[in-house]
């Protein structure tokens, strides 16, 4: 309902539609989405489906939570030196609003941040629209039935369905921020992990399907049966489903199988080389499915790291993984929710020091070498830890220590001066 009004006011606006006279841009063959079809172990991966997999599951919520609980803050920079981050202001609902306290009247940021993460993880694409409506608002454009379309002007539209409508509804291009992963050839259409690591998790489900199938038969080896003199079809198979009620199911394993006369010999077929070393792939799946999402091992509790090779591996998960999403949404969004007045001196900033917020000693040291080398005041240091603003006017001042000087003045001239 409310997303009908949205469009409805827009439409009042006598923007112009296009109809037939639209150009989408066209994607190399070889990077064709293919996904819902089967791959060579016979699996059809879907984004939903890929979940069944542990490894993808968890590396496209971890990825994802570590966007979404990642302050996006405004900042204001009219003269050189004066940077000011700009206030959440419920009555005029400002970005800043909208990005730390609000987006919709629905979701809180970090709902929004992760659905959007998660859109753009697994189908390559996000897209948020800011419809020119009051009060101002951010809403959610799925990825799966939106795409982007050119006019014969060249300008941009985004073609999208809503919950209940059978046809598409066009939005023009300047409401809406894209946010894209591997982009094809024509720039305008990412791809999603999902679509390159198909294959891998295909096989991690088709290992999945054979482990069930091993429990499924009970943990103890299948065998063969030979039995004294000819046997009718229908005695055959009561023996076989008689040694199977006795033999098979995880309540059986390890049980001792008593066998009558009639049984001469049993055989256990062991189980082959070749099939120990497929079960032994499945770890090595594990591997590449992360390796995919650019995931270190440490965070899905894999591998026997060091603390400190931890460490040092969340430095370069930030770097390499993370920062490139964030830099993406950082950029987009400031050309897209920001009026062209305000890009030149207003942008938009995470605030990537809360990924280490849950690590005390690693905070306070970053904190105690910011305020020794006058990179923060004490009480700002104070603001990061929640804690009130100390009385005494020296904790409003910068600090650096004495030891360093400028080039060429000897300690006695810099005291003098």
């Amino acid at each position: 309902m409310i997303l009908s009004k949205a469009i409805s006011r827009r439409s009042s606006r006598a923007v112009i539609a296009p109809n037939n006279s639209t150009v989408t841009p066209q994607t190399l063959p070889e990077l064709i989405n293919t996904l819902g079809m089967a791959t060579g172990s016979g699996q059809i991966v879907t984004p939903e489906s890929s979940k069944n997999v542990a490894t993808a599951y968890r590396c496209g919520n971890i990825l994802s939570d570590d966007i979404a609980k990642l302050p996006l803050q405004v900042y204001v920079s009219r003269r050189t030196g004066e940077i000011e981050r700009q206030r959440p202001d419920p009555f005029v609902r400002n970005l800043a609003w909208l990005l730390e306290r609000q987006p919709n009247r629905w979701w809180s940021p970090f709902q929004f941040k992760k659905q959007v993460a998660q859109w753009l993880i697994h189908w390559g694409n996000g897209y948020v629209w800011q419809p020119p409506t009051y009060p101002r608002e951010h809403f959610i454009l799925p990825s799966n039935v939106t795409y982007p379309v050119f006019d014969r002007n060249g300008e941009l539209w985004y073609m999208t369905k809503f919950r209940g409508d059978n046809q598409h509804t066009p939005i023009p291009g300047v409401e809406v921020a894209q946010f894209m992963i591997n982009p094809d050839e024509t720039g305008f259409n990412g791809r999603g992990v999902i679509q390159y690591a198909r294959e891998t998790i295909g096989r991690q489900l088709s290992a999945y399907a054979s482990q069930n199938s091993l429990f499924r038969n009970g943990l103890s080896a299948a065998g063969i049966l030979w039995l004294a003199g000819e046997t009718a079809p229908e005695l055959r198979k009561k023996v076989r489903e008689m040694y199977e009620e006795v033999m098979s199911g995880e309540g059986n394993s390890g049980r001792i199988a008593i066998l009558d006369k009639k049984v001469t010999q049993f055989q256990p077929v062991t189980m082959q080389p070749k099939d120990i070393q497929f079960l032994s792939l499945i770890q090595d799946n594990d591997i590449a499915v992360m390796n995919y999402y650019g995931m270190p091992s440490y965070k899905l509790n894999t591998g026997k790291q060091a603390y400190n090779s931890n460490e040092q591996n969340n430095n370069d998960y930030l770097s390499t993984t993370l920062d490139p999403y964030l830099v993406q949404i950082e950029q987009v969004g400031g050309l897209t929710w920001l009026p062209l007045e305000e890009q030149g001196y207003t942008y938009l900033r995470f605030e990537r020091s809360a990924l280490f917020r849950t690590n005390a000693k690693e905070r306070g040291d970053y904190l105690n070498a910011a305020i020794q080398n006058g990179r923060l005041k004490p009480n700002e240091a104070r603001q990061i830890e929640d804690r009130p603003a100390e009385a005494n006017p020296a904790a409003d001042l910068l600090y650096m220590q004495s030891s360093v000087q400028p080039l060429g003045q000897t300690k006695g001239a810099q005291n003098a001066a």
